[in-house]
């Protein structure tokens, strides 16, 4: 059976982003080629304004709210507040930039009368920080890091990045073009330590071969399973990070994104295990792996790095920007 662990870890991008993250197109989410620069302890000035509030979809009604409520609410649902300072100082700028993001490509026909929505298949996970406090939760450390940086946002050639981010990658994080097929220049395979420290690091999925039969047949309908569960799976793509970007499933190609989905693993870096009557997947890492790891920034937090260093370790030629 699957474990489900969210400590310090959140709903909103660990699990199936997909390749709707490029609602800006190509010309925004990959650059010419240019380098950029780092990520700047001095501020410069965005190009964009109008950012101030935000309308989000909550529970399917539109509901305005200034930008850092809405901010603060994402990363209380994001990152757990006893994380080190920093590493919620990255998490809160990511959060913001995604945001911006986001409404800077205009309301989608998923919800035309917002910009964002609390579902995290979608946009992000949202939680009403001010019922959250009343409640008795502690989230002092999540209200001085989105403070601390007010109107800090990632840029890249002048405009917000697609600053997602997961939960925890294995030893690197995955390139935005080994999981979804187009490069990004600020969302490259970079080594992230730290991983371990997350319970559910190395987790197992088995389902019994009927069962594994069952999901395929819906997933991958022209899959070939009349054999045994060791002839299923043959000739694994995969990324310099370790994830499965190809594999043959039953003498058809499929995506490792597709595999993670249809059997609910924590992530692509999967190897496998059978017997004659079942499967077992073997996962790495919890999260689609690409951009800021929430575990790699609490592990660089604790050696000193600060939130400008985290993030631009894990998205390099950005620039820290104030809208």
């Amino acid at each position: 059976m699957r474990r489900l662990l969210l400590t310090g870890c959140a709903l909103v991008m660990a699990l199936y982003l997909g390749p709707a993250i490029w609602l800006l197109g190509s010309d925004t989410a990959a650059a010419d080629g240019t380098t950029g620069t780092d990520a700047q302890a001095v501020i410069q000035t965005a190009p964009t304004d109008g950012y101030d509030t935000v309308t989000v979809s909550i529970d399917g009604e539109p509901t305005e709210l200034p930008l850092e409520t809405y901010v603060a609410g994402v990363v209380s649902a994001e990152i757990a507040n006893d994380f080190p300072l920093e590493a919620i100082r990255a998490q809160a700028v990511a959060a913001r930039t995604y945001a911006v993001y986001k409404m800077s490509g205009g309301r989608p026909d998923a919800h035309p009368d917002a910009d964002l929505c609390d579902d995290y298949h979608h946009c992000a996970a949202y939680r009403d920080i001010a019922v959250q406090t009343a409640a008795g939760t502690d989230l002092s450390r999540v209200e001085q890091a989105v403070d601390d940086t007010a109107g800090e946002i990632l840029t890249y050639d002048n405009a917000p990045i697609v600053a997602v981010f997961h939960c925890v990658s294995g030893p690197r994080t995955e390139s935005a073009r080994d999981v979804w097929g187009e490069d990004v220049p600020y969302l490259q395979s970079v080594v992230s330590p730290g991983g371990t420290a997350y319970d559910g690091y190395e987790d197992a999925v088995t389902l019994s071969a009927d069962d594994f039969r069952q999901i395929a047949a819906e997933a991958f309908p022209s899959a070939d399973l009349s054999g045994a569960p060791d002839s299923w799976f043959a000739a694994s793509v995969r990324s310099d990070a370790g994830g499965v970007i190809t594999v043959k499933l039953g003498g058809v190609t499929v995506d490792g994104t597709a595999v993670r989905e249809a059997f609910g693993l924590q992530s692509t870096n999967f190897t496998l295990t059978t017997t004659d009557d079942s499967i077992t997947f073997h996962t790495i890492g919890y999260g689609h792996g690409v951009g800021l790891s929430q575990y790699g920034a609490k592990y660089m937090a604790e050696q000193g790095a600060d939130y400008v260093e985290i993030l631009s370790h894990y998205y390099p030629g950005t620039v820290l920007t104030d809208v």
